[in-house]
């Protein structure tokens, strides 16, 4: 047993007050920024891009005022991998757990840092974070760091870029003209980045060890990881420790993270390259001149010079995360008591292109799901109340959840679940999940986000023990945007008594600044929840997202229409 797991027991009686508030104030706008030389508007923090790193121990309490500057949009943030326990109302995807956040006006989070590990903070907003407001978030388990015997640790984020802004992109992206054009295809990103710059040095010392926490903010593009002539061990996923794995390259999809130590070499005579770079299965095709990788520099001499860039066109032999065991030694969670089936379809309807995981592509509602749990009594077990369109299941105290996906899709979809991670029990490339329970790992490989392969399936695992509303979607923000989600209602009676004053008043008024109503069901009924004749239903999407825009002719590029519809926009 480790040295981290036999502290567990005494870190847990420590008394509380050792641990720290850490506190951020935040003032959100435009700003301009070139990180790949083209400049254009990026939603920024306090005036400044890339954005700042969150960073606590575990167990403290993180709190961020935030102030919302940027003049046309709402806004709201999502603390991605955080399980929000107690605190479902801070997870912050606009619309589910709270209104967005308007123009002019103030918004505090505040929760417990829990789990440790890497984790990224971002928009939950339409098409924001593709837009700049993503950053890492970094919760430090000092016990389990101490066991590595690291000389330093840094921070690595990789991530897609685009030089139009997003609701110029999303307009087109959701129409039927882009159903014709090209297929219903995601437009292609501009440009990989790697700490939001076009490369990174890390300082190595010979024979020292250094912790390095990849994380993916990637709105769509999945990435090679490869550092030459030095092995990587994978010491965590997702915030999941794990037995440490040896391996030349990680394959890290949107949202995901890994943790790796690479060990300096005794006797260096040079420094040494590191490459991210795109996989083009995802594109739908790979634009002329778009350069697929971004390179950084592990340094152990600035008068080496730098290295000979690292490229290859094609990385065989990355990890395969399945077969990575949890450190903890969490045995299969018990047979299921609810299972949930979802089959991952792309339609064509006359507006445009949507996808679902069940009988409807998901639809926001004009209650928050989360307010309508709380308001709504013993009816909040009821999955009617929230409306057909958020795709609500609602599960018991204690349940053992077991998700079947199927992706009837030719692409692969990286799937994360809010405010819990889950066992990955089985997972095929090309077929159906053979129904086979035998093949299930004593120990399965658990994270927070996980790639389903195209044509394939996915059969996952989690307990229900954490009262809340949470999501569980596609973190491709195209398909996010289309409509690639569910909700998990989790326990609503115990969530109401976790909060015995109702809705806190801060979310009450950010509400009530946009005529949005904050009790009753998905349409604000309160008289009769079970009445959903006035919530949104099934295929009434907005045809014409941002505006009522016009579509461009036919033939004509997706990258040029979309930077027409953003010059024809007010600009920051």
């Amino acid at each position: 047993m480790t040295l981290a797991l036999l502290l567990l027991p005494l870190l847990a009686s420590i008394p509380s007050s050792i641990a720290k508030v850490v506190t951020y104030n935040w003032d959100i706008s435009w700003v301009h920024a070139a990180p790949d030389g083209f400049d254009r508007p990026v939603i920024g923090i306090n005036g400044k891009w890339p954005l700042p790193k969150v960073e606590a121990n575990v167990g403290d309490t993180i709190v961020v005022h935030a102030t919302n500057s940027l003049g046309n949009e709402t806004t709201g943030i999502h603390w991605h991998g955080q399980f929000q326990t107690g605190s479902v109302n801070m997870d912050g995807p606009v619309g589910v757990t709270q209104c967005g956040i308007p123009p002019g006006s103030s918004f505090t989070y505040s929760f417990q840092a829990n789990p440790a590990g890497s984790y990224w903070y971002h928009s939950h907003a339409s098409g924001q974070y593709p837009d700049g407001l993503r950053g890492p978030m970094i919760i430090h388990d000092k016990a389990w760091e101490a066991t590595l015997k690291i000389e330093d640790q840094y921070v690595m984020t990789v991530s897609d870029w685009y030089h139009d802004q997003m609701p110029g992109m999303v307009h087109y992206y959701l129409s039927a003209q882009n159903t014709i054009d090209h297929g219903g295809a995601e437009p292609i990103p501009n440009a990989t980045l790697i700490n939001d710059k076009q490369t990174e040095t890390f300082k190595i010392k010979p024979g020292k060890k250094y912790l390095i926490r990849i994380i993916s903010m990637t709105a769509l593009a999945a990435h090679y990881v490869q550092f030459d002539g030095h092995k990587m061990e994978v010491v965590a996923i997702d915030g999941v420790p794990v037995k440490s794995t040896p391996t030349d390259v990680i394959l890290v999809s949107s949202a995901q993270r890994y943790d790796v130590i690479i060990t300096g070499l005794r006797n260096p005579k040079k420094n040494y390259a590191f490459v991210s770079q795109f996989d083009p299965d995802m594109f739908d095709f790979v634009p002329e001149g778009l350069v697929m990788a971004n390179d950084g520099i592990l340094e152990y001499d600035p008068a080496f010079g730098k290295p000979t860039p690292l490229r290859k066109d094609s990385f065989p032999g990355f990890l395969d995360d399945f077969t990575l065991v949890p450190l903890d030694g969490q045995p299969l969670l018990g047979n299921p008591t609810q299972t949930v089936t979802m089959n991952v379809n792309f339609t064509d309807f006359s507006v445009g292109a949507r996808a679902g995981l069940g009988k409807t592509p998901y639809i926001g509602q004009k209650v928050p799901t989360l307010f309508t749990a709380l308001t709504t009594g013993q009816n909040a077990k009821n999955p009617k109340v929230y409306g057909e369109t958020t795709n609500p299941y609602v599960l018991n105290k204690g349940d053992i959840v077991q998700i079947v996906l199927n992706n009837l899709d030719d692409g692969g979809h990286p799937f994360h679940l809010h405010g819990h991670n889950f066992q990955v029990l089985a997972r095929t490339t090309t077929q159906p999940w053979d129904g086979n329970t035998a093949t299930f790992p004593k120990v399965p490989m658990r994270r927070d986000t996980v790639k389903a392969y195209a044509s394939g399936a996915l059969v996952l695992r989690f307990k229900a023990d954490n009262p809340g509303v949470f999501l569980f979607h596609c973190h491709i923000d195209w398909h996010v945007e289309s409509g690639l989600t569910v909700t998990f209602i989790e326990a609503p009676c115990d969530l109401q008594k976790q909060f015995p004053n109702g809705i806190p008043h801060q979310q009450k008024a950010i509400c009530q600044k946009q005529g949005i109503p904050t009790e009753g069901n998905c349409a604000g009924n309160t008289r009769n929840p079970l009445d959903t004749s006035k919530c949104v239903q099934p295929e009434q999407f907005d045809p014409n997202p941002y505006g009522a825009l016009i579509n461009p002719p036919k033939g004509r590029r997706m990258r040029d229409f979309a930077r027409e519809v953003a010059a024809a926009q007010a600009s920051p």
